[in-house]
């Protein structure tokens, strides 16, 4: 085998891409040949060199990805943490500014009545600015709503359209109503059309912060509450 030959074949060698038989021939001439022994060797050198470069570079583009990532995931971390307490800040926010109610207090309330031919309506407005009303009404003993319950609550700033309340809010800003329909002073009109006669027993409890008012029907009927 000569130089040029062995030279050739010394990268499938060193890779094992050689048979057998050419494996065995390149070894006898390595034997006899210092020249050919000493070329191997170097380019074993200059292949596990390169190797070694390689490996290098391959950890180092490791590392950077690593920190790269790392850098990403704290950065990912801090924006999800940051989110999530921006998100709790704006429910509390939210919750107290337009969700809260409470029972509001009759000192608070503004109550007018006012008669429309056959119907009779309660308004029932807050005093305060910053605030706005809703009236729960309750059918618990008679066919007709004979419970009221006001309930209050901060009307600071405009509640943001999308917000299911928030049309509630500008609805009752001006004050929440209970109509009552009279086919005359003795006898209440139902929704569904039915008719009830009215006795002296017959009233509307409206219920405040500790406070109840009680109203009757008949007296609604004249536009007075006692």
């Amino acid at each position: 085998m000569n130089h040029e030959v062995f030279k050739d074949l010394v990268p499938n060698y060193l890779e094992h891409l050689t048979s057998d038989e050419t494996r065995r021939l390149m070894e006898d001439h390595m034997e006899s040949c210092p020249e050919c022994r000493e070329y191997l060797e170097d380019m074993k050198e200059e292949g596990m060199g390169r190797q070694v470069e390689q490996r290098t570079a391959e950890r180092k583009q490791i590392d950077y990805l690593k920190t790269v990532r790392s850098k990403n995931k704290k950065r990912i971390i801090v924006v999800i943490a940051s989110m999530l307490g921006l998100f709790v800040i704006l429910a509390v926010v939210n919750h107290i500014l337009f969700v809260s109610m409470w029972i509001a207090d009759q000192e608070n309330v503004d109550t007018t009545i006012q008669k429309d031919q056959s119907s009779i309506t309660m308004t029932f407005k807050s005093k305060k600015d910053d605030r706005y009303l809703l009236a729960i009404q309750n059918e618990l003993n008679q066919p007709y709503t004979d419970e009221i319950i006001i309930y209050e609550s901060w009307d600071l700033i405009p509640p943001p359209s999308w917000l299911p309340y928030g049309e509630i809010s500008d609805q009752f800003r001006d004050g929440v109503s209970v109509t009552y329909t009279f086919a005359d002073k003795d006898t209440l009109i139902l929704n569904d059309g039915k008719k009830i006669k009215l006795t002296d027993d017959d009233k509307v409890t409206v219920r405040y912060d500790g406070r109840t008012e009680e109203i009757r029907l008949k007296d609604l009927f004249n536009g007075k509450k006692e």
